[in-house]
């Protein structure tokens, strides 16, 4: 893995996280119900960074909130997800057919059915993973929202992004993928990553571009 670092200044209910520290928790959480009306409010030159926007519950933004862009992850999601449970399976149904012999009681066929059962119910799980997954960057957040049953959204400040990081998994590297992670003043560590995103160094400049004026106009 290799990476570089920059440093800068019918819906169920959602678990709200946010990087800004209260005084008696580090981490806030709530429960909150948000609907998915659409919000368009990308900027014109957002192109094809713009399109997903359109997912974003419009709740979540302030009247002079701004949507840079909203994207979600590659499609090669789905596939990383599930890779290790089809191999699995895909190894249960040849020793079931290899070993028939020695294993009498088996019956191969039902063996073949069950584990293409199983695979196709991971594949379908972990769709629905990627469908969960949307990552936003607006003119003073950066959000992520994640989750199938119980929606969890986490969200942060432009201003309080002390570094971002951008990594290449081995994996990530073959298709062209990226994951880009968010450390905030005061913790010791990474907060929320945007994981297997598409263009990740084209996504990471824009980024660091959105905190870099943020933290220089001081808005918030």
């Amino acid at each position: 893995m290799t990476k570089s670092q920059t440093t800068g200044k019918g819906m169920s209910p959602m678990n709200h996280q946010t990087c800004q520290p209260e005084p008696d928790a580090g981490t806030r959480r709530r429960s909150t119900h948000v609907s998915f009306t659409g919000a368009s409010q990308a900027n014109a030159d957002t192109g094809s960074f713009g399109a997903a926007a359109d997912l974003l519950p419009a709740d979540l933004l302030d009247n002079d909130e701004i949507v840079i862009f909203a994207v979600k992850p590659s499609l090669w999601m789905i596939v990383f997800l599930s890779f290790r449970w089809l191999a699995a399976m895909g190894v249960v149904i040849v020793m079931a057919v290899e070993c028939r012999q020695q294993l009498a009681w088996v019956n191969p066929k039902t063996v073949v059915h069950v584990a293409a059962a199983l695979g196709a119910v991971r594949v379908g799980l972990a769709m629905l993973q990627w469908a969960s997954k949307l990552y936003v960057l607006t003119n003073r957040r950066i959000l992520r929202l994640s989750g199938i049953f119980n929606i969890d959204l986490f969200e942060c400040p432009l201003v309080r992004v002390q570094n971002t990081y951008i990594t290449f998994a081995w994996y990530e590297r073959l298709v062209q993928l990226g994951t880009i992670s968010f450390a905030t003043a005061g913790t010791a560590g990474i907060e929320a990553s945007w994981i297997n995103v598409n263009n990740p160094l084209e996504v990471h400049e824009r980024v660091r571009s959105a905190i870099h004026r943020a933290q220089k106009n001081g808005s918030l």
